[in-house]
């Protein structure tokens, strides 16, 4: 128990930020738009988030920066995708290249302006309860009440989308969106008003989850950072069969995973084993799930397509 609380609870912190883009990724694609721009956005986070705190010294001022401009980025996006009607695809590429280009581009500025660490004093956002009862409570301690509090909101986010999709009219909206555009047109709701509305809460999702990754995680920036955690969220969104349990339980499993390599690495057995044959263990085991569950799950009807149809 003492060697699996501590893999359990690095499990919880790696898919933290993978459920939270996750949770704006499936709101997306419930209403019809493939959203393959969120890797862009997740690396936009990253480095608006540790620029602002480390030029001001706050890490909560970075985490709001790091959800403007992806929801700046997240805008652009929309436009391409829902009002100019370009190929989803196309635009979620063209916004993850710009995103490489203008982390690259900043974090060069920020090098030569010798802000590459966090001060040590900025807190990072850590411990959200403060309670030490808590936090030290056997195996549940470590596992709910010893991460950031961006943990908890991201967990209470998933429970509150879930009754959202499964309880309200809104969530009746969010799914007609997906399925059956023209019968929300015909109710006299605007389809392009709601997709853009959610496709800024996927980027606002998705910039908040960069900034855990650069500001939280790891209190630096290491440029491509994300390492194609975006396309993994979309993988696990489609693992999860467009649920939002499912969804969290896949970002779970690849946190698990994630953490597996790395105590793997550790061993003294594996040092004569190339570190890359451990970084490939959860991306196989994201795959090998996808392939193995989600060849039932066709989702959304009108999934990539844009409206109007002509």
């Amino acid at each position: 128990m003492d060697m699996l609380t501590p893999l359990l609870a690095a499990s919880v912190a790696a898919a933290t930020p993978l459920m939270l883009a996750g949770i704006g990724e499936l709101l997306a694609e419930r209403a019809g738009v493939l959203n393959i721009g969120i890797e862009g956005m997740m690396l936009t986070g990253c480095i608006a988030g540790f620029s602002v705190a480390v030029i001001t010294g706050s890490p909560w001022l970075g985490l709001l920066a790091a959800i403007g401009a992806a929801m700046l980025v997240g805008s652009v996006f929309a436009f391409l995708a829902i009002n100019a009607r370009t190929d989803q695809i196309v635009a979620g590429m063209a916004i993850n290249l710009l995103a490489v280009g203008l982390s690259g581009t900043i974090w060069r500025i920020l090098q030569n302006r010798g802000l590459t660490e966090l001060p040590e004093n900025a807190g990072f956002l850590r411990g959200w309860t403060g309670v030490d009862m808590l936090t030290t409570m056997p195996l549940f301690g470590p596992l709910l009440f010893n991460h950031y509090g961006l943990t908890a909101v991201t967990l209470l986010a998933a429970a509150i989308v879930w009754w959202i999709l499964r309880r309200t009219r809104l969530g009746i909206v969010v799914t007609a969106l997906g399925e059956a555009p023209d019968a929300v047109a015909a109710a006299g709701e605007s389809v392009r008003r709601w997709r853009w509305f959610l496709v800024l809460v996927a980027a606002a999702c998705a910039g908040a989850a960069g900034a855990y990754l650069s500001i939280m995680r790891t209190h630096a920036f290491v440029p491509l950072m994300t390492g194609g955690s975006g396309f993994v969220v979309l993988a696990l969104v489609m693992f999860g069969r467009w649920r939002v349990w499912w969804m969290v339980s896949g970002c779970l499993l690849f946190g698990c995973a994630d953490s597996l390599q790395q105590s793997l690495q550790s061993l003294p057995q594996a040092r004569q084993i190339p570190y890359q044959v451990f970084h490939m263990l959860p991306y196989l085991v994201a795959l090998t799930a996808l392939a193995l569950l989600s060849r039932s799950a066709p989702g959304p009807a009108a999934l990539g397509r844009p409206w109007p149809v002509e």
